[in-house]
């Protein structure tokens, strides 16, 4: 079966933490028996990919000129995920035509079976052109900001509705997405969810030198527990809850530090509260975290933070695959009971789960961990073999190729 996976972010060299989780899914697909994987992704200047680094056939396409102005797409298109920035809806339309071209023409090429495309907007919309012109099959995963981006405009939403009416199914990764979909006239019989994974082989335990030098490096005490969160620095991702969490924290636990790994729109401000409420002592801003890396800092934490939440406009995450990251290397997690995170953290079990934006909550959920190292680590535990029967991206794919077997060949 020949499979054409569309998507507009994945890692643009080795070691990039943009949409790790694309290439995760190609590449566990491609490890299947008579699967072969193409991806097509838009070029970016930041694009630095060998065709030796990769297990499945990695394909780019320009849309605009010159390279520089490729601006779309990569976590680049949204300002803090809230809104579209002004120069989208300028390079949108040479995104769509280009893509739909190189679309058309791989797939002529390639004979392609099935598409699989990877949010609603833009490159659902791609597949639902080429689908009418060929006849090639195609299914879409929501994301996250899918939704969101549909409502931007009336245009935006004609083009969802139409994407979504040829669509062989609509797969979300988390349920919250589906009345969305209902509502946007997607039948019951084509819209399910199908949960995130990780590839738990990739996350097992780094040396304990390796944790001892990181340690050192941000200089955190040996008597130090630490509370560890890692994403896109947005609004949705709610690292500012945490923070204002922290006095409480710090009140009850004397000896902690918190890690806060990642880059984004929403830092300046992130650090200027952290120095405003007096806990900029405690609190580390590491930055990016290259993906080799990010295993050393979560075998180093004791647990696990994302308090994320439902931004000003509305946009929330499906569901962070970090924290599937950190339940696979045995962390327990605190988080917030909001979208498709209650699909993977059980509260009691695995976790500790929150409502959205209770700072109160939030820190006494911390402390109790913090405060019990049985809990954590049985938590941990627990979280660990979880992933490991449940949650791989193995057990996602096998999900998705019994939908592209149920409409390969179908007459759309």
């Amino acid at each position: 079966m020949k499979v054409c996976l569309l998507t507009h972010g994945y890692p643009r060299f080795p070691d990039d933490t943009t949409a790790p989780f694309i290439e995760s899914i190609a590449e566990t697909l491609q490890q299947q028996e008579d699967i072969d994987v193409t991806v097509l992704t838009p070029d970016t200047p930041q694009f630095a990919r060998s065709e030796t680094d990769s297990t499945v056939n990695l394909q780019t396409y320009r849309y605009f000129f010159p390279r520089q102005l490729q601006r779309l797409g990569y976590s680049n298109t949204l300002v803090n995920d809230c809104a579209l920035k002004k120069y989208v809806y300028l390079l949108a339309p040479f995104l769509f035509i280009s893509g739909i071209f190189h679309l058309f023409w791989l797939s002529r090429k390639h004979k392609f079976d099935v598409i699989h495309a990877h949010w609603l907007l833009p490159n659902g919309f791609i597949s639902a052109v080429v689908n009418r012109l060929l006849k090639i099959p195609y299914v879409i995963t929501l994301h996250g900001s899918d939704i969101f981006v549909s409502k931007q405009n009336l245009i935006f939403k004609n083009m969802a509705k139409w994407t979504l009416k040829h669509a062989a199914m609509v797969t979300s990764v988390t349920p919250a997405f589906l009345p969305e979909l209902a509502a946007l006239g997607v039948p019951e019989q084509k819209r399910c969810m199908i949960p995130n994974g990780v590839t738990p082989s990739v996350f097992s335990s780094p040396s304990k030198q390796r944790i001892i030098e990181l340690r050192e490096t941000l200089s955190i005490p040996d008597n130090c527990t630490v509370v560890f969160a890692l994403g896109r620095i947005v609004l949705k991702k709610g690292f500012n809850v945490l923070i204002q969490a922290l006095p409480y924290v710090r009140e009850k636990i004397q000896d902690v530090r918190v890690i806060i790994g990642g880059d984004g729109t929403d830092l300046p401000r992130l650090k200027t509260l952290a120095e405003e409420i007096g806990v900029s002592d405690i609190v580390h801003f590491t930055g990016t975290i290259n993906r080799t890396d990010v295993p050393v800092y979560f075998y180093l934490s004791d647990l696990f933070v994302l308090p994320a939440v439902f931004d000003p406009k509305g946009n929330v995450d499906g569901c962070p695959i970090v924290i599937l990251e950190a339940m696979a290397c045995g962390k327990p997690v605190v988080s917030s009971n909001i979208s498709g995170i209650p699909i993977v953290v059980k509260d009691g079990e695995t976790g500790i789960l929150v409502d959205e934006k209770n700072v109160n909550s939030l820190a006494t959920a911390i402390i109790s961990l913090l405060e019990n190292p049985t809990k954590r680590e049985q938590f941990g535990r627990a979280a660990q073999q979880r992933i490991q029967q449940e949650l791989t991206w193995t057990k996602t794919v096998e999900q998705f190729i019994s939908i592209y077997q149920q409409n390969v060949n179908k007459n759309p």
